[in-house]
């Protein structure tokens, strides 16, 4: 019996000692944040007046990716959309995958709040916040819509809203970058003898100084990253990229010898195509009709004109240096170099188009099978940015190609068939990119593209939804939005992973243009404000850098006179890093330690700082909340323990006790 005590004992202690996790995977992470956000109620006279509402925010881990919006009053249903958009973009910045937790949001507001995306910004960094387990200052408020690439874009009734942050004693006000003046319509009173006169005026408010006034600091803020360190009063650090800049230079020169053969290679194409339209052009034109001859002539010279100033655009950029620049304006020349060939070709052979048409479908299908061929079970960052530009401009070529069949008339036939042409010889080129081999560590599982791609589905649908819940009050950009529709339609309907990642990508991009084109204020304010977003996003991606980055840095430099421009590259770049940075980010899961859930990965201890992720730095100040709670976690630990060996040491002395028997 007394050999039995020791065991029994034993076996008691491990059924009562709480089991803790080994693996944050399976830990529950559940934190909650609390802002006060700005909005604008409309009057029953039809006037605006600044209000404040309550924003409870709370993520629980581990989740599905699931978004929870709860309002009262009832709003619309941009709201909606809105939030989803902004948990996208916290999982981000806290270096999470999205589906590992589940979002719930919480407004409550005395009165009918006018629109929701304008609170978006500030729930992103509340969501964030909580992820990141960073204190929020509570004398801090916030307007902007936030972007899906982490961008705040702009908002209205700002004036409005700073009254209302002062009056709950707010001491900074931030702000979209750009907008530190708003307009005001005010009723003018003029009397004219008998007869008043009432019109209404413009008044251009300074922000800036307004809040000065009222004892409020306006800061303009470019994405959430400067968001979250005003917050969070410095703790968070808005990432630099302090070595991105120096390998994106070295990515360039090892790709302009290539991008030189680009050059060599498109301008003799476009050589080649404007001598045999020009053997063909005075035969094509007699033997139209007067009337049609005249019309093909005009358009003939207007395509000519462009031609020549494209080729001129593309010497001066090889001039600079600037390769690609150069290899994309030849590209666009030889768009119209074809257009004009097919046009002249088309008149004096009826089955020209018909037979072009084919060729092109079928060097498609060629293109995709051999880049099915060259995917391995795992495939470097770089090889993947490769094959996605070649697949974006083969199903590019696609659409076009479509597009130009159901085309009626001559110009727009031969307009598509042309892009859908050019598109597939660019396609040609980037494929050979693959045979140089990859500098990049970074390689991923095929398998991983599949969760991209539900991820990039996911985020393309909110976005959709994004945009249409703007199409009641907005201008939607057809052209550039049809684009991304016809991406977006597409990409259902296909069955590869990488297919649909390649034309998801090229979707995503046309959307947020179309997101762009939709609130930009100033282009030169969104260049800023994009590459502030860009040079963080790069930092977290480290040397993980697409080629991309490469192209559409040069592209912006090149058209540094054209903000309009320069807006479309950097916003495609900007939507296309983040959605590469989606992809470093997979299956991850949020860290927690024992007692209460922080989110300190410490890899680097240093004097001053310490390291919770590769680029995000937080200081040593820690609150008295996170110090009692982390306190209260491992002074449960030590009680147990003490209970532990107690309740053995009484076991042991019991097990070495005779036990008196009777005779």
């Amino acid at each position: 019996m007394r050999k039995l005590i020791l065991p029994i004992l034993l076996i008691l202690i491990l059924t009562i000692i709480p089991t803790y996790p080994q693996s944050y995977n399976t830990s529950v992470v559940s934190r909650g944040r609390y802002v006060t956000i700005v909005a604008v109620s409309q009057l029953p006279n039809g006037s605006y007046v600044g209000v404040t509402a309550e924003l409870h925010v709370r993520i629980s881990c581990p989740g599905s990716g699931h978004v929870y919006v709860e309002t009262l009053p009832l709003s619309e249903l941009d709201l909606q959309a809105s939030t989803r958009v902004a948990a996208l973009v916290a999982s981000r910045v806290a270096g999470i995958d999205f589906r590992a937790c589940d979002y719930y949001a919480s407004i409550t507001s005395e009165a009918p709040i006018v629109g929701g995306p304008s609170a978006s910004g500030v729930t992103a960094v509340a969501f964030a916040s909580a992820l990141l387990n960073l204190p929020l200052r509570s004398d801090v408020v916030m307007t902007g819509m936030i972007m899906p690439d982490g961008s705040v874009g702009p908002v209205g009734g700002l004036k409005a809203k700073l009254e209302a942050a002062a009056s709950i004693g707010a001491k900074k006000f931030l702000v979209p970058y750009g907008q530190v003046y708003d307009v005001e319509y005010v009723t003018v009173t003029e009397r004219r003898g008998s007869v008043v006169i009432y019109r209404t005026e413009q008044v251009v408010v300074d922000l800036v100084d307004y809040g000065r006034k009222l004892g409020v600091e306006v800061v303009p803020i470019a994405n959430i990253f400067e968001a979250l360190e005003v917050f969070s009063d410095g703790i968070y650090r808005k990432p630099v990229a302090s070595e991105a800049i120096g390998i994106i230079e070295s990515m360039r020169s090892g790709l302009d010898p290539i991008f030189k053969d680009w050059v060599s290679s498109i301008k003799y194409e476009v050589s080649n195509y404007l001598s045999a339209g020009d053997s063909i052009r005075s035969t094509a034109l007699k033997s139209l009709s007067r009337s049609e001859a005249t019309y093909i002539n005009n358009l003939l010279n207007n395509i000519e004109s462009r031609i020549n100033d494209l080729i001129t655009t593309a010497k001066g950029f090889e001039g600079r240096g600037l390769l690609y620049a150069a290899a994309s304006t030849y590209f666009q020349a030889l768009i119209n170099v074809k257009w004009r060939y097919y046009i002249l070709k088309s008149i004096l052979d009826s089955d020209y188009l018909r037979s072009t048409t084919y060729n092109i479908n079928s060097t498609i299908y060629k293109l995709i099978d051999e880049v099915y061929n060259s995917v391995s079970e795992s495939i470097s960052l770089e090889g993947i940015s490769v094959l996605a530009n070649v697949l974006e401009r083969v199903y590019d070529a696609y659409i076009y190609l479509n597009n130009s069949l159901s085309s009626q008339g001559i110009e727009q036939t031969t307009y598509y068939l042309a892009l859908a042409d050019a598109r597939v010889y660019t396609a040609k080129l980037w494929f050979k990119l693959l045979s140089r081999g990859s500098e990049s560590s970074r390689y991923i599982s095929v398998k991983d593209i599949k969760s991209l791609v539900v991820s990039i589905e996911s985020l393309a649908q909110n976005i959709y939804a994004y945009i249409l819940a703007f199409s009641s009050s907005l201008t939607i950009p057809s052209d550039i939005f049809n684009e991304a529709y016809m991406r977006y339609s597409l990409m259902s309907r296909l069955s590869n992973d990488l297919d649909k990642f390649s034309v998801g990508l090229s979707s995503l991009g046309y959307m947020y243009l179309t997101l762009v084109t939709m609130f930009v204020k100033d282009y030169n304010d969104s260049v800023k404000a994009l590459n502030s977003t860009i040079l963080s996003t790069l930092e977290f991606l480290s040397t993980s850098i697409p080629i991309d980055a490469v192209v559409y840095m040069e592209l912006t430099n090149a058209y540094s006179s054209d903000p309009q421009y320069q807006t479309y590259m950097l916003a495609r770049l900007s939507m296309l890093l983040s959605t590469y940075l989606n992809l470093e980010y997979i299956g991850k899961q949020p860290l927690i330690i024992e007692g209460e859930t922080t989110l300190t990965t410490t890899t680097k201890t240093v004097t001053k700082t310490v390291v919770i992720t590769e680029t995000v730095t937080v200081t040593e100040k820690v609150s008295t909340t996170q110090i009692s709670s982390n306190y209260r976690g491992d002074l449960t630990t030590t009680l147990i323990s003490i209970c532990i060996i107690v309740i053995l040491a009484l076991a042991l002395i019991i097990a070495r006790t005779p036990i008196k028997t009777k005779h």
